[in-house]
C-alpha cells in the first residue's frame, strides 16, 4: 500500500463517513448459487453521497507489471491525503 506522507485528515473523514454508511440493498440474484447481493451500481449509488459529503473520493485504474494485470485502487481526500493499493490478478 502506498499513501500520502500524512493520513490524518483522511483518517477522520473515512471514519466519519463509515458511521453513516447504510446497508446497501441485494438487489440483483447470482444466477448460479440462486444468492441476493448487491451489485456495483447498489453500492455506488447507497456510498457516493456520503463520501462526497466528507470530502472523499474513489478512482480505479486498470494496470499491468510484465504479463499480469491488475486494478489500483485510490481513495482520496479534499486535503489532497491518499492511499493506494494495487491487486494482481
Amino acid at each position: 500500500m502506498n499513501k500520502s506522507p500524512s493520513i490524518s485528515k483522511l483518517a477522520d473523514a473515512l471514519s466519519k463517513a463509515q458511521a453513516e454508511m447504510p446497508a446497501v440493498k441485494m438487489n440483483a440474484t447470482n444466477p448460479f448459487l440462486k444468492n441476493k447481493y448487491a451489485d456495483l451500481g447498489a453500492v455506488i449509488e447507497a456510498t457516493r453521497p456520503i463520501l462526497t459529503k466528507n470530502g472523499l473520493s474513489i478512482s480505479q485504474f486498470p494496470t499491468s507489471d510484465g504479463d499480469r494485470i491488475g486494478l489500483t485502487s485510490i481513495l482520496m481526500h479534499t486535503s489532497g491525503e491518499w492511499l493506494e493499493d494495487t491487486i494482481f490478478i
